[in-house]
């Protein structure tokens, strides 16, 4: 089993990409010729952190578009974290990703940390609650108690995954806590679906809200069963969760939200690249799977980057 994993950067693909030598799908670099897949687009732990601390600084993450990420880090960051973050958004730029939809959770090129996603999952928390008080959109009081729950439940089991890794075999937890998230992420489908089903526009915001935690639980859940090593179940959840988004997303159009057509329209394009990320994930743990390399040494080499916010697995 392969423990020990060679990274490559973005920028050694860049010359290929402005050519078309090399097309990018989702968190994959295809051979544009022969259709072979070349790498894997991967977030490192110091995306995540940067990410993390952009999105909670701003109202509406759905719509941070990578030049607005770029601009706003001066008010953000250091002068070390502009730097860094400078860099990830000229690697995104140069695979010709047009937003940061791909990154927001880190459910698409890569599963995001632990300690990211109970931070995100906070504010997630009380916007939602802020929402199903101010939209009319059937939340009986009932249904609201209902959802409240569930929110709290999904936040627990972000700390316990959190806390997992300092039990002597953390195996169990993870996947206690991957089976769990199984139920709530059926929980949050099942929301989303009565909002697209209600009569009139979609609330947009409450979308977009339970949307993002939709995809915690499948982020989270898959996170777990690759840091167990299974990766035959990964692959099979990550399959999943690529075809439910593109069933839920794919029906939707500009004029289907409460909003402005230009910001539908963004929303819509973030939409996109989850879609295709998520996708094109299943890729990822296949070739993992393929290699032999250990899911959990992967995720940890990832998660231990300092230096480079965004990194790419060659496909040998």
């Amino acid at each position: 089993m392969i423990t020990q994993i060679m990274f490559e950067i973005p920028a050694m693909y860049e010359a290929a990409v402005r050519s078309g030598k090399v097309i990018q799908i989702g968190g994959l670099l295809k051979n544009a010729a022969s259709g072979q897949i070349v790498a894997h687009l991967q977030e490192s732990g110091l995306a995540h952190s940067l990410i993390g601390k952009g999105m909670l600084a701003s109202t509406n993450p759905a719509m941070l578009a990578v030049s607005e990420a770029a601009n706003s880090a001066t008010g953000i960051y250091t002068a070390v974290q502009v730097k860094q973050i400078k860099a990830m958004v000229e690697g995104l730029q140069a695979l010709q990703i047009a937003t940061l939809g791909v990154s927001l959770l880190g459910v698409g090129v890569s599963v995001a940390g632990f300690i990211y996603m109970r931070k995100r999952f906070n504010s997630l928390d009380s916007k939602i609650e802020t929402l199903i008080n101010t939209v009319n959109v059937g939340f009986e009081d009932q249904r609201k108690a209902m959802l409240r729950s569930h929110l709290s439940q999904v936040k627990s089991l972000m700390q316990q995954a959190n806390q997992a890794p300092t039990l002597s075999k953390p195996e169990h937890e993870y996947s206690r806590i991957a089976e769990s998230l199984a139920e709530q992420a059926t929980h949050f489908e099942g929301e989303l679906e009565f909002v697209m089903k209600v009569s009139g526009k979609i609330s947009s915001e409450l979308f977009w809200q339970l949307t993002q935690a939709l995809m915690v639980c499948n982020s989270v859940r898959i996170d777990c069963r690759m840091r167990t090593n299974e990766l035959h179940n990964a692959l099979t959840v990550s399959e999943d969760v690529a075809q439910g988004y593109q069933r839920l997303f794919g029906r939707l159009t500009p004029i289907s939200f409460d909003a402005q057509i230009d910001e539908c329209s963004s929303t819509l394009n973030v939409l996109k690249d989850i879609t295709d990320a998520a996708a094109t994930k299943p890729y990822l743990i296949d070739y993992l799977r393929s290699q032999q390399i250990d899911g959990r040494s992967y995720m940890t080499q990832l998660e231990d980057e300092t230096e480079r916010p965004l990194l790419m697995l060659k496909v040998a």
